[in-house]
Formats: structure tokens, C-alpha cells, sequence
């Protein structure tokens, strides 16, 4: 792959990326869009860096952790999302112990 070949996938994946999250994109759209951005792009970086003579390998091991830094970002939205989400509430009763079970519990009377 050539180097210009390298910069327009580059700037592709960048378009691609932004073509995902522009509108009414959710969380999970976005937060898919960036790690898949970033995985990509590591791995193009390494490409880059096989034309430029370094270690390629450099960029390659550190794609899938660069990626999993958006779960990480992500985290805390992810958190408060989950307190938000609407729950049951327990039913409480006015009625007293007695009122509610009797005054006999297996054969014993309270």
C-alpha cells in the first residue's frame, strides 16, 4: 500500500466516523463508531510507519487498547444511564405485622 493510498483511507475512516455520529446518533453509535475509529486507525498508523522505517509493530499491539479507552470513557455515561433507567418501586403497606400475617405464625401466636 502506498503512502497516498495510506492518507486517503486515513481520511476515509475519518469521514466514515463522523458520517456515523452526525444526526440523531445514540450513545452506543457513537461509542461503536469511535472505538472502531481508533482501532483503525492504529492499525493504519502502522502502515504509515512501515513506509516511514519504524516498528510497525509498535502501532499494532497498542490498537486494541487504544480502542478499549472508549469503554473506559464511556464508563461513566454507561453508569449513569443505568441509575436513571426506571425501576419498580417496592410496594409498601400501611398495615401493622398483625394486620398483614395474623396473629398466628406456624401455629405460634404472637
Amino acid at each position: 500500500m502506498a503512502m497516498l493510498d495510506i492518507k486517503s483511507l486515513m481520511h476515509s475512516r475519518i469521514d466514515e466516523m463522523f458520517a456515523t455520529i452526525s444526526g440523531q446518533a445514540s450513545d452506543e453509535d457513537c461509542q461503536f463508531a469511535l472505538k472502531r475509529y481508533l482501532g483503525s486507525n492504529y492499525n493504519d498508523l502502522a502502515s504509515l510507519s512501515f513506509w516511514l522505517g519504524c516498528n510497525a509493530e509498535v502501532f499494532q499491539r497498542e490498537a486494541v487498547p487504544a480502542a478499549d479507552l472508549v469503554d473506559d470513557a464511556y464508563f461513566e455515561l454507561m453508569r449513569e444511564r443505568e441509575f436513571e433507567a426506571p425501576t419498580r418501586s417496592a410496594v409498601y403497606s400501611t398495615m401493622n405485622r398483625e394486620q398483614q400475617f395474623g396473629s398466628v405464625v406456624e401455629g405460634a401466636r404472637l
